[in-house]
């Protein structure tokens, strides 16, 4: 169970929560631009190991990104056999679809259909097993929306799960500014269907791998409330100074498509009712 780290003790007649250092590995899931760097952050300075090497602060991302770029780029190189060969690109292009390169797999928009076509090779799982010894990891990468069903036979059991999401209209507006940081121009269309990718399958994988899960928004985070949960769930203490609010930059109005709608509000739900018991796998 996660925070195993706490223990209660009494002062002046009431009970007091005290906390540990980190009992449980996590990782930190969510589309980019929706607040993991934001989490990643928070739990690092709560004891975790998130990072040996990140990209640094930017103006995409002021108080930095916290992605371990060994991460990264093992799940890159897992997502190439989805999207990177000659025909996938041919294909992509045709449905006038973003060419993307290097390591632009956050801006996949993947059908959680697809989830069953992203596997392994044997260099792939020698690499995780090295990132995933070093114990105890907060990794975050949007890529993981993707590739946590393959790696998880290699995911050690005192292991669990942070999904963070954003309402999707900020966010959209938010990942059209990164990606023109790259050169790459993406309409609303386009990044809207990114955002219901990542978490179609992040859905799909809460649905079948089961496991200790907490879902907690973006807007929870800023208000104070998602650091109490996380703090309660993970048993390490949070420190709220980091939570910068002023950061909380990109706005955006419309409307989105009821589908996207639907599944924002699955997530909704789940946000209230996560981190509180194991979820069994779906067996059907």
């Amino acid at each position: 169970m996660p925070g195993r780290g706490r223990f209660l003790s009494r002062k002046k007649g009431t009970f007091e929560m005290q906390v540990g250092a980190p009992t449980n590995n996590c990782f930190i899931l969510g589309a980019g631009r929706s607040g993991t760097s934001l989490t990643a952050l928070l739990l690092q300075e709560a004891g975790y190991h998130v990072c040996r090497n990140s990209h640094p602060p930017d103006e995409g991302n002021p108080l930095g990104y916290f992605e371990d770029l060994e991460v990264v780029s093992t799940n890159e190189a897992i997502l190439s056999q989805v999207y990177r060969t000659a025909w996938q690109r041919i294909s992509r292009k045709i449905q006038g679809k973003p060419d993307i390169e290097a390591t632009g797999a956050w801006l996949l928009d993947l059908d959680y259909r697809r989830l069953k076509d992203v596997s392994l090779r044997s260099d792939h799982a020698d690499k995780l097993k090295d990132l995933l010894a070093r114990t105890l990891f907060a990794y975050k990468d949007p890529r993981f929306s993707f590739t946590l069903k393959a790696i998880a036979p290699l995911i050690p059991e005192n292991t669990v799960y942070i999904c963070v999401f954003r309402h999707p209209l900020p966010v959209v507006g938010s990942t059209k500014k990164q990606a023109l940081r790259s050169g790459l121009v993406l309409d609303d269309a386009y990044c809207c269907a990114v955002w219901e990718a990542h978490y179609r399958c992040l859905l799909e994988h809460y649905r079948d791998m089961g496991g200790q899960w907490l879902f907690v928004s973006y807007e929870s985070l800023i208000d104070g409330e998602g650091a109490s949960r996380l703090e309660e769930f993970l048993g390490v203490q949070i420190d709220r100074s980091l939570i910068k609010k002023e950061l909380s930059r990109t706005r955006s109005d419309g409307a989105v498509p009821p589908r996207i709608s639907e599944t924002f509000e699955q997530l909704n739900e789940l946000e209230q009712v996560s981190g509180s018991a194991r979820v069994e796998p779906c067996l059907e």
